[in-house]
C-alpha cells in the first residue's frame, strides 16, 4: 500500500521530532525568554513512536528523519535506535542535530545503522556562533563534524539558516567548506516564525542573493538531485570541489508541489505541513489500542489534509514540530 494526497503526491518520507527539548537556544526557534515545555507524559513514548514507524513502513513510508528540539538530548536515544534498526522496510534512517554532543555519540550512532545526518551550524565565528544560540561552543560542533567524516558517514549535511545582517558575510566560507571534506553545505531561507510573514523581518534574504554571493568568487555547477535523501534542495558543486553545496528556497520558491512528507510532533500530533494544513492527533489513537485501519486512516486522514501550496505564514511551534 501507498499513500497518495488529493493532489496526487505520493507520501515517502516522516520527520519525527522525539522531543521539544534542546540545550541550545536559537534566536531564530526560542525565544529569549523562554518556553513552556510539554510534559513528560505528553510526549511519545520511544515504543509509540515504534509502532509509528512501523506502520508507516507498511503504507509505503520508507524515509524517517528524527529531530527535536535537540534528538541527542532525549535520555536513552540509543534504546530507540536499536528498536528503530530492527523494522523492516526502512531505506533511509537520518538524524538532524546541533552537533553539540556529536563528537561523543557519532561512533555510537554509526555502530546502530544509522544512515545519514544533518548538522545545524549557523556561523564559523566563535562568538557569533554563542551569540546565534546563546551560550553553544562553536568548537564542540566543529570536532563533531570531524569525527563524523572520520567515521565515515555519507551524505554529511551542514545546515545553514542565511540572515542578512546576521552571517550573511559568512556564506562564502561555509561554501568553501565543501572544498576538500565529503560535505553537502546548505543554504536555507530564513523563516520569519509567528509573523503574518514569512517574508517579513530584516533577517530574510531570498535564495537568488544568497547564490549571488556565492558566485561572486567561486564558479558553481548545477547538479541532478540525488535518488534518495535530495528533500527539497536545490544542488551545485563548486568547480573542482569534493562536496557540494544545496539551496532550499521554502519561502520565496515554495517547492510545495513535490512535498513527499508527513511530521510527527514530539507530542504525537501527524502534521501534514511545517506551515499549515491541518494535523492528526495520533497520540490519543495510540493509547486506545488502535486497530491497524485506525492508524492507517490516521495516516490517510493527515494526507489529504496536505495543502496544494503553504499559507506563507510561519505560525508553528518549531521546537515542538522539529526542522
Amino acid at each position: 500500500m501507498s499513500i497518495v494526497d488529493k493532489y496526487l503526491r505520493r507520501i515517502n518520507r516522516l520527520r519525527i521530532s522525539i522531543t521539544d527539548l534542546c540545550n541550545l537556544r536559537c534566536i531564530y526557534c526560542r525565544p529569549e525568554s523562554g518556553l513552556d515545555l510539554s510534559k513528560h507524559k505528553d510526549i511519545l513514548t520511544y515504543e509509540e513512536i515504534v509502532t509509528v514507524v512501523r506502520h508507516a513502513v507498511k503504507l509505503g513510508i520508507k524515509s524517517f528523519r528524527l529531530t527535536g528540539g535537540e534528538p541527542l538530548f532525549r535520555k536513552n536515544i540509543e534504546y530507540l535506535l536499536q528498536m528503530l534498526g530492527n523494522v523492516q522496510g526502512i531505506e533511509d534512517l537520518a538524524m538532524t542535530t546541533n552537533g553539540i554532543y556529536l563528537k561523543n555519540y557519532a561512533k555510537m550512532l554509526k555502530e546502530i545503522g544509522l544512515f545519514r545526518l544533518n548538522i545545524s551550524l549557523d556561523s564559523l565565528d566563535e562568538a557569533k556562533f554563542e551569540e546565534i544560540t546563546r551560550g553553544g561552543k562553536l568548537r564542540d560542533v566543529l570536532d563533531g563534524i570531524e569525527e563524523v567524516l572520520h567515521l565515515g558517514f555519507k551524505n554529511t549535511k551542514i545546515n545553514v539558516v542565511a540572515m542578512k545582517g546576521i552571517n550573511d558575510d559568512e556564506f562564502g566560507e561555509f561554501a568553501r567548506l565543501t572544498l576538500e571534506r565529503d560535505l553537502e553545505v546548505r543554504f536555507i531561507e530564513y523563516m520569519a516564525m509567528n509573523k503574518e510573514n514569512l517574508a517579513s523581518g530584516d533577517k530574510y534574504i531570498p535564495m537568488a542573493d544568497i547564490i549571488d554571493i556565492i558566485e561572486r568568487n567561486n564558479e558553481l555547477i548545477s547538479l541532478p538531485p540525488p535518488m534518495l535523501g535530495s528533500g527539497a534542495a536545490k544542488t551545485y558543486k563548486i568547480r573542482g570541489a569534493m562536496g557540494k553545496l544545496g539551496f532550499v528556497s521554502a519561502v520565496s520558491q515554495p517547492f510545495c508541489n513535490s512535498c513527499n512528507r508527513l511530521r510527527l510532533t514530539s507530542d504525537g500530533k501527524l502534521r501534514s505541513c511545517l506551515l499549515s494544513g491541518g494535523e492528526i492527533d495520533l497520540k490519543t489513537i495510540l493509547r486506545n489500542n488502535p486497530t491497524e485501519q485506525q492508524l492507517t486512516d490516521a495516516f490517510l486522514r493527515a494526507a489529504n489534509l496536505k495543502p496544494s501550496v503553504h499559507s506563507g505564514k510561519g505560525h508553528v511551534v518549531m521546537h515542538q514540530v522539529g526542522g
